[in-house]
């Protein structure tokens, strides 16, 4: 008797679909696309500032029916990657960066396709076109596009290598661990760089601060340099004009003395000292003319003398002494009024205020406010000796 054995009836593995799900946009009635909630949340983040972001999209293909349905479970982001007329460059060492960490974060799913945050109107077809047919053929050219604005969001699909847009997808929730790794890193490092760049801005402004406090520094050691300078061209040219007005009102002084009839020779003599004390810091032409002058003034009071003896009495010759007295202060003043008024100008002394020198050019102190009108004064205490003051 032979014994028939029959072979198993196999049995169709029927993949589950995820159930808790939600929906975006209208679905396909053929192919079924379903994007992990860790990814979804990741390429919308609301941290994300508005610029153009490229990522790389990561998952599975599993059959579900007559079509096989995309599972979308991870995505990384292309920090390198640059951007020429709107659209990610693939360039080789983007492609190398993205072997790399697929091999490290995701090395069980394949590369089914790409994302970018847009900005403003949507990418031409023919520009995503280009794209996936040189770098994502096949399966694997999968692209999702969104508004960096939330205006609007599109998922292509290629479907025997022409480009279809798909009307919509579900999102779904499930434990991920790779893609929960991938941000937990992903998050830590922008930290990282985070801080850096606060720490790379303090260090820029401390060393911009510093450079400027140096700058500051500099330039008040030039001013107080250019300050001095001029102080001491000051100082000198001062000294210089004060011993031209000390010879000038000597020789004056000597003049009107020579003039004048005194009584005795012996204050003469004292006159000589007291000019020549004067004179003391001129040079020694201007000291041997004062000493000309007073020898002669001399001579002519010697005579004078003579005739000063002839005088009836000591009453008339006190009388007659204290008039000319008088009479010489009073032009001795004019002159001197005469010649400051006729240079136009006054150099102050030490220990000067406006009321002295008021008084010692007019003969007054009711010049005072004019004095400080013509030279623009606001304070007569802040007048310093060697400054040159302009006479109204």
């Amino acid at each position: 008797m032979i014994e028939i054995v029959k072979e198993p009836t196999p049995v169709e593995k029927v993949v589950e679909e995820p159930r808790n799900v939600r929906q975006i946009g209208t679905l396909p009635k053929d192919a079924r696309v379903y994007v992990e909630d860790y990814v979804y949340r990741f390429l919308h983040g609301s941290s994300r500032q508005k610029k153009r972001y490229a990522f790389i999209l990561l998952g599975e293909i599993r059959q579900g029916g007559p079509q096989p349905n995309l599972y979308i479970k991870g995505a990384m982001e292309l920090e390198q990657i640059s951007f020429g007329g709107g659209m990610p460059v693939f360039s080789e060492d983007i492609w190398d960066r993205i072997y790399r960490q697929v091999r490290n974060y995701f090395p069980q799913w394949s590369i089914l396709g790409w994302a970018m945050q847009c900005l403003g109107e949507p990418t031409r077809m023919e520009d995503i076109q280009k794209i996936c047919s040189r770098h994502f053929p096949g399966d694997h050219g999968n692209v999702l596009l969104y508004d960096a604005y939330g205006e609007w969001e599109k998922l292509y699909m290629d479907r025997h290598g022409i480009m279809e847009e798909v009307s919509g997808f579900f999102v779904y929730y499930e434990k991920n661990t790779l893609m929960s790794t991938y941000l937990s890193e992903y998050h830590g490092k922008k930290e990282q760089m985070a801080k850096r760049a606060d720490l790379d801005e303090m260090d820029r402004f401390l060393l911009h601060d510093e450079k400027r406090y140096d700058e500051e520094i500099r330039q008040d050691r030039e001013a107080l340099a250019r300050y001095r300078s001029y102080m001491n061209d000051r100082r000198g040219s001062g000294k210089s004009q004060m011993s031209k007005v000390a010879v000038s009102v000597a020789l004056v002084v000597m003049i009107l003395l020579s003039g004048v009839l005194f009584q005795n020779y012996t204050k003469l003599n004292e006159m000589q000292k007291t000019v020549a004390s004067l004179g003391g810091s001129s040079d020694d032409a201007s000291s041997q003319m004062i000493e000309e002058t007073i020898s002669k003034g001399a001579e002519e009071l010697a005579k004078a003398d003579g005739s000063q003896e002839a005088q009836d009495d000591s009453g008339g010759s006190q009388t007659t002494e204290n008039a000319t007295a008088s009479a010489s202060a009073e032009a001795n003043n004019s002159t001197t009024t005469n010649v400051y008024l006729q240079q136009g100008y006054y150099i102050v002394e030490q220990g000067d205020k406006l009321t002295d020198i008021s008084r010692k050019v007019y003969g007054t102190e009711d010049m005072v406010s004019q004095i400080c009108q013509k030279n623009n004064i606001e304070n007569g205490d802040h007048i310093c000796a060697g400054d040159k003051l302009l006479l109204p």
